[in-house]
């Protein structure tokens, strides 16, 4: 399996009865394409339903337990989660785009709270000294996935992705041990949503049916 791709399947076997999380890591900043595609495909979705690139937040804004779209909180134990838009406040690497939220290194929780329990959740990691990612679900069990060591400097970041398959929903992300690296890194473009119940579906793909044929009469 190429090693660009790393998907684990936790808590199951293969032929259980019900199926298990999904958990997807790009090990290098060149495959996060494939990686996020391919989380995306397993979902049966072209992109996702809440997207946070913190362009549109100030620099210096502290988004620390700030509702930051759907639900989605981000709670530090120091209290602070800094938008910020240079490389050093990353160990010298760079966001996705230009922002992205810079938090320090602690060997405690750094957590991805939704108060709306979502299928699936995917971003970047910038500048990562190594760490576990355990979801946990909305009935209370858990899974949880390695994050490798990225880049020291440059485009370094790294896609990380869960999809609940046929789990409970998603309740919360926790990142544990983000410690022992240059003393910051970062999150970016976190991608989040439901999918979307077959009928919603049906429903949009009528709409845009009869939006074309509005449009040929005319």
């Amino acid at each position: 399996m190429n090693r660009v791709l790393m998907l684990l399947i936790s808590g199951g076997l293969a032929g259980s009865a019900v199926a298990s999380p999904m958990f997807f890591n790009s090990t290098t900043f060149a495959g996060n394409a494939a990686v996020r595609d391919a989380w995306l495909g397993a979902i049966g979705i072209t992109s996702g339903q809440f997207l946070v690139d913190f362009e549109s937040i100030s620099v210096g804004t502290n988004v620390n337990g700030l509702d930051l779209g759907g639900g989605l909180t981000i709670v530090h134990p120091s209290g602070n989660a800094l938008v910020q838009s240079n490389a050093s406040f990353f160990g010298s690497s760079n966001p996705i785009g230009t922002r992205a939220v810079a938090l320090q290194e602690v060997a405690g929780t750094i957590t991805l709270n939704f108060t709306s329990p979502v299928d699936y959740v995917g971003g970047f990691d910038i500048d990562m000294p190594g760490a576990t990612l355990r979801a946990t679900f909305a009935d209370n069990s858990t899974a949880q996935i390695s994050l490798d060591t990225t880049g020291s400097s440059g485009d370094t970041a790294e896609f990380w992705g869960v999809w609940r398959n046929d789990a409970a929903a998603i309740t919360k992300l926790e990142f544990i041990g983000t410690s022992g690296g240059d003393g910051e890194w970062g999150l970016d473009n976190l991608e989040y949503g439901a999918v979307p119940e077959p009928g919603t579906l049906v429903a949009i793909g009528a709409g845009l049916t009869l939006a074309r044929l509005r449009r040929r009469r005319r």
